[in-house]
Formats: structure tokens, C-alpha cells, sequence
């Protein structure tokens, strides 16, 4: 095993932290117990994404020599299994195998299987330790560190809102081998590269010009590169979630894409994974911008042509386009988690650097003054990704 790579998440009480190292996953039991997680005699339950059964097994060997009592339980990672189910059956597997307050959940897989094993962790026997295992770029990057676990619900009138019911419990530690991304499908590492760019229009110049200059050989998978990439697309979520762990100001700006993108990923026939969407969710956004005198074209056309060099998409799906898919992805927004008594609240970019918070108000507040309505800003930048590149 390399070297570890640490980073810390200092949140207040609950402080965790991210270690990477190639050749990680063989060696689980010995980088918990570097990080004063005990497993012998232990109870561990193995929450794994069907897809990577052969990495649980490698896990679930490692822990069992250390002494560990485990058990598995095996999830297919859909959003429509992002449900009270998929959790319920976490619940039960942890009740069959005897788990108490002591035992621990190992969520081995992509972000998904990280939220479903992280709530049925925040939730069990009113709060169980929980260990990150990401297995795909995304989840290395995002959606393993900073606590956030969920699932998804159905929404009135039909249609499926992303991480409406959830908890806020911060892993114990999550470890994340990059050599386990030479097995990933190439269409989910691009996916993956979606949460980094977002997250280098948050840092700022440096970091963007960094995937501008390396972009192909990320895309390629280039075992260097993304050796270069993970620790620091990371760092800047990390820093962010520790000065603002529960979401109530700072952190929003990681919802870069995602408030179109989440809307755009449940639509019938989108057949798009949550980076993707979140790529076009970021066009969207940047579009928006710049209608409402935001964003300058120039920056919004810089971040749509580095998230095409990733390969990743920037237009709907043409199964999407017809001008229903439209009013119903707004209508999606809606629902959103960042929807308040005072409208929605949208993510957008000023600048490469500078990403702040926007209300959109609700439809009766807004001004007939003359300029462009609250809304056109919204509709602008759902019209751009309809439209033909």
C-alpha cells in the first residue's frame, strides 16, 4: 500500500477525515485500525454495490482476518432504489446479524450505496458508526465526504425528488483507493469528472486551470493525473464542509448544477447519470447567469467548453427536448431541497472563483418592470440546454 494522503474534515464534534492510497482496499483492517477504528471481535455489516461485489469480498476478507464478525448485504445502485426499501433492508440485515450501537456500516460503492448505507447508519438504533468506502470518482471526490446521506422520494403529480428524506451523519473516516478506477467504466469516471470541475469553478482560476491543461488525460483515466486530482478536488469540499457542516450558508455553493441537474435526472427517459445531469444542470446554470447580468458569456463559454472536453454532456438528451420536457423540469425545481417560502434558491457562478446564492422568488413577488422577469433567468438557461450545440 502507498502512502496515505490525509485530509482532515474538522467538524466541530464530529471530525473525520478522507485517506487515499493506492492499494487501500486490500488492506482495510490495517488502515481502520491506523485511524483508531477497532474491528476485532466487532460486528460489521458490508453494504455493497452489486457492481463491486469482488472489492466487497476483498474487504470483507481483510476485516475478517483482523478478527471482524461480518455480514453483506448486496444493493443495486439506481435512483429508484434509493428508497425507504433499499433502507429498510439495511435495517433488517443489521438486525439479523446482531449489530448493537457498537457494530459498524461499511458502505462500499458509489454515492448511492454511500447515502443509503450512510442513512440507514444515521437512523439505526438511533446512530451507528458508519466508514466510507467510494468506489467511482464521484463518490471519492463528493459524495463520501461530508456527511450527507439520503434517499429519494416520489413527488406530488408524479416524477421523483432526489434526497428529500435524510440525515446529517458524519463518517467515521472514508477511505478511497484510486487504483479501483481502472476497473470504472469509462462513461461513469467522465461522470465523475462533473463533481471536480464544479468544484474547481468554486476554488477558483488555479484549480480550473489545472483541469483545463489535464482534462483529456483525466477523461483517458491517466493513473498520474488522477492521482494529482482526487486530493485536490477533495480538499476543497472538505474545507468547505468544515466551516459549514450542516448547509445553513457556505455549502450550498456545492449544489453548483444540481438544482437543474437533479430535476433533469428523474425525468422519464433521461437515461443520464447524476454527473451528467449535473454537467448540463451547470450549463443551465451558467446560462442563466448571464441572463440575469451575473456572468460574462466569456466565462460561461470557457466552463461549457472544459465540461465538454471531459466528454460529458451539455444539452438534454434528445428524448427531453420538446418544449413539455421544459415545464416539467421547472416544475421539478420546485420541489427542490432548496425551495423556501421565498422561492427557489439557485446556485450560479459570477465569475470562475466566485459562486454565491440566488433567490428566485416565487412568481406572485416578481416585478413587471420592464426587465426581464425573476423566472427568464431560469427558463433562459432550461432553453440553452434544449437548444442545438
Amino acid at each position: 500500500m502507498s502512502t496515505l494522503t490525509r485530509i482532515t474534515i474538522d467538524v466541530p464534534g464530529s471530525p473525520t477525515v478522507l485517506l487515499i492510497g493506492r492499494g487501500a482496499i486490500g488492506q482495510v483492517a490495517d488502515v481502520l485500525a491506523g485511524a483508531s477504528v477497532a474491528v476485532r471481535d466487532r460486528r460489521v455489516l458490508l453494504v455493497v454495490d452489486g457492481n463491486v461485489m469482488a472489492v466487497g469480498a476483498r474487504i470483507d476478507q481483510s476485516l475478517r482476518t483482523a478478527g471482524a464478525h461480518t455480514a453483506t448485504v448486496r444493493l443495486t445502485a439506481t435512483e429508484l432504489g434509493k428508497s425507504v426499501a433499499s433502507v429498510e433492508s439495511i435495517w433488517h440485515a443489521a438486525l439479523a446479524h446482531g449489530l448493537g450501537r457498537t457494530g459498524l456500516i461499511l458502505a462500499i460503492g458509489g454515492g448511492i450505496i454511500g447515502d443509503l448505507a450512510g442513512f440507514a447508519a444515521a437512523t439505526f438504533l438511533r446512530g451507528v458508526e458508519c466508514v466510507q468506502v467510494p468506489t467511482t470518482l464521484l463518490a471519492m471526490v463528493d459524495a463520501a465526504i461530508g456527511g450527507k446521506t439520503g434517499i429519494n422520494l416520489p413527488l406530488p403529480g408524479g416524477g421523483l425528488g432526489k434526497n428529500l428524506a435524510g440525515a446529517f451523519l458524519q463518517p467515521r473516516l472514508a477511505i478511497a483507493d484510486p487504483d479501483v478506477l481502472s476497473t470504472l467504466p469509462a462513461r461513469e469516471l467522465r461522470a465523475g469528472l462533473a463533481e471536480c470541475i464544479k468544484h474547481a469553478v468554486i476554488a477558483g482560476l488555479p484549480h480550473f486551470e489545472f483541469l483545463e491543461r489535464r482534462i483529456e488525460l483525466l477523461a483517458a483515466g491517466d493513473p498520474m493525473a488522477l492521482g494529482e486530482l482526487i486530493p485536490l478536488s477533495a480538499a476543497v469540499k472538505a474545507g468547505i464542509v468544515a466551516r459549514d457542516p450542516l448547509e445553513r450558508g457556505e455549502r450550498a455553493v456545492l449544489n453548483l448544477g444540481h438544482t437543474f441537474g437533479h430535476a433533469i435526472e428523474t425525468m422519464p427517459g433521461a437515461d443520464l447519470l447524476h454527473g451528467e445531469a449535473v454537467a448540463i444542470g451547470m450549463v443551465a446554470a451558467c446560462r442563466c447567469a448571464v441572463v440575469r447580468g451575473l456572468l460574462a458569456v466569456a466565462d460561461a463559454d470557457r466552463i461549457e467548453r472544459l465540461i465538454e472536453r471531459a466528454g460529458l454532456p451539455t444539452r438534454l438528451p434528445s428524448s427531453l427536448s420538446a418544449p413539455e420536457s421544459a415545464g416539467e423540469i421547472r416544475r421539478r425545481m420546485g420541489f427542490d431541497k432548496k425551495v423556501d417560502g421565498e422561492g427557489l434558491r439557485l446556485i450560479l457562478p459570477h465569475a470562475v472563483g466566485d459562486v454565491r446564492i440566488v433567490a428566485i422568488p416565487p412568481a406572485a413577488d416578481r416585478r413587471p418592470d420592464g426587465h426581464p422577469d425573476d423566472d427568464d433567468g431560469v427558463q433562459a438557461g432550461i432553453a440553452a440546454i434544449a437548444s442545438a450545440r
